[in-house]
């Protein structure tokens, strides 16, 4: 009877993961103050922890409005404050509006990426309707790398190590929908190569059909890995000491 107990010592004490744990979490509302057009913006996780690298294309360095987002199953209560924003990412060459987020995934696995986007309704002049309408979306286990002056981007932004990197959506659609924001969520619970890393980055660019664009509440979770706690870890061992001293007497 001592293996049917202790099987189900273990499945209690093992049971307690959380579901849609934050990882990181950016609103941008703390505001940020840099030159307009600067190669690279970084952002500072609001809860949890990461660095968000917001690059190329004509960065706004201060930022446009966002929109607020509320999750109480996340405890996330985020006003509408500001919203990092690109200026004319429709310019050809390698000057593609792109943000990386470099962070840990240690002890997680389901990962899930959400984020609200908008662009701007219509190009001056023209009456078209311009809301991005596809990107893509790589990871990489490795630390991120400096690069300097890559292409036509005059200073140091970051990328992956090598370039290498692995693709995970290519021209993926996005609902258009005016001058709103909408709400983009990358579900990578299949793709089990970006769980438990002590080191992960991600790479949005390739927003492509629109002119402005804003991007806000950029919310990286996952679920915990279930882990015995200390006071059970002490419980199991006087277990099994017990039911070693049992055979021995």
């Amino acid at each position: 009877m001592r293996l049917p107990i202790l099987a189900l010592l273990l499945t209690t004490v093992c049971s307690n993961a959380d579901a849609n744990t934050v990882i990181a979490f950016f609103d941008f509302n703390n505001g940020f103050e840099v030159d307009d057009e600067s190669p690279q913006i970084v952002h500072n996780a609001t809860r949890g922890s990461g660095t968000l690298y917001q690059q190329r294309a004509d960065t706004d360095g201060n930022g446009k409005g966002g929109v607020a987002f509320n999750d109480t199953s996340l405890d996330i209560d985020a006003a509408d404050g500001r919203a990092m924003a690109w200026d004319d990412i429709s310019k050809s060459g390698d000057n593609d509006a792109e943000f990386f987020i470099e962070t840990s995934t240690l002890g997680f696995s389901d990962i899930r990426i959400r984020f609200d986007i908008q662009g701007n309704n219509v190009v001056s002049g023209s009456g078209d309707p311009r809301t991005p309408v596809a990107y893509d979306f790589k990871f990489d286990t490795n630390m991120l790398s400096d690069v300097t002056n890559p292409g036509d981007v005059i200073g140091t932004i970051k990328d992956f190590q090598n370039g290498m990197s692995t693709d995970v959506l290519n021209n993926q659609p996005i609902a258009t929908n005016g001058d709103s924001f909408i709400t983009e969520v990358i579900d990578l619970s299949a793709i089990t190569a970006v769980n438990n890393q002590s080191t992960i980055a991600f790479r949005l660019d390739d927003f492509d059909g629109n002119d402005d664009m804003r991007i806000d509440n950029v919310t990286i979770t996952g679920v915990a890995t279930a882990v015995p706690e200390p006071g059970s870890l002490a419980v199991l061992s006087l277990v099994g000491f017990a039911a070693r001293f049992r055979r021995r007497k």
